[in-house]
């Protein structure tokens, strides 16, 4: 029997999404399992599940979705135990309003200041003012320490620390409001722009799309969500070696390998057409050709 009868008592965030691919490969809110040798990808999900319930000390909400398409709403605890349900989980309300910060949060909406990369990124100097003031208002008083600490670490020029503290940022705020909060995914964002700007470019492919596809699903401010997804495609073309002047940190196989999940981005949140066509134009060549 389900440990958990009573569904109600469930907090409604966080809400964690796991998805199957055709390939047996899985992710948990767009990061990718690692599964142990002979292990299913599956159980390897539900075990990352199982240990952030662990970790709240209680029972959290799954939304479970297979490669054909079907949504299966779930409850599991720490223990492991999975309980199917037979309605969606029920909507959260929507967060109380706020003034807007006096001064400007580093978030997604921060402006970005790159050196300028070989080749010719997709990226805006400025992004539009977001009209919403739940995206951007500053962390709760609980988070400020860990947000400094991003903050001195990348003032000091030691991006790979700031990384590091950036992610641990992510994590506690996952754990306190779940994956799809406007904190976690703006601190998602912060994370992308640090690898970006220290060319990782898979690691800030991944963090891109995974920041842009919560935004569009949470209708956040358009211009933000955008500029996500073309620095998306802006780190794939390094990887697929499109920028002619870059070398020596492109890997056509792992473009290859990633450009599906790519086009999954950028057609759900409709960037601009030309970059969707592109590619899918090098998508359908040979690795050997592509490469």
């Amino acid at each position: 029997m389900p440990v958990v009868t009573d569904h109600a008592a469930v907090p409604l965030t966080p809400v964690y999404t796991i998805v199957i691919r055709e390939s047996g490969e899985a992710s948990v809110d767009g990061h990718q399992v690692e599964t142990l040798p002979g292990q299913d990808a599956r159980d390897a999900a539900l075990a990352l599940i199982q240990e952030k319930a662990a970790r709240l000390d209680r029972p959290v909400r799954v939304n479970a979705k297979e490669p054909d398409g079907s949504t299966w709403p779930l409850i599991v605890d720490w223990d492991g135990e999975v309980t199917p349900l037979e309605q969606p989980h029920p909507a959260p309300a929507p967060p109380a309003t706020r003034r807007a910060p006096e001064q400007p949060p580093a978030t997604a909406a921060t402006p970005v200041h790159l050196p300028p990369p070989a080749g010719e990124p997709v990226i805006p100097g400025v992004p539009l003012a977001a009209p919403g003031v739940d995206w951007a208002v500053p962390l709760p008083p609980a988070y400020r320490e860990m947000l400094d600490a991003v903050k001195a670490a990348d003032v000091a020029g030691r991006l790979p620390a700031a990384e590091v503290a950036a992610k641990d940022l992510e994590e506690a705020l996952d754990d306190e409001y779940g994956a799809s909060h406007p904190y976690t995914v703006n601190v998602v964002a912060v994370r992308a722009n640090l690898a970006l700007r220290r060319a990782v470019w898979t690691t800030s492919l991944e963090l891109h799309m995974r920041a842009a596809w919560l935004r569009h699903d949470q209708q956040a401010p358009r211009g933000e969500t955008l500029r996500l997804a073309r620095n998306a495609h802006f780190c794939w073309k390094h990887l697929a070696a499109e920028c002619s002047k870059h070398s020596g940190t492109h890997d056509p196989a792992q473009a290859q390998r990633r450009v599906q999940d790519l086009l999954r981005v950028l057609r759900h949140v409709d960037v601009e057409p030309i970059i969707i066509t592109t590619t899918e134009e090098w998508a359908a060549k040979p690795l050997s050709v592509a490469s």
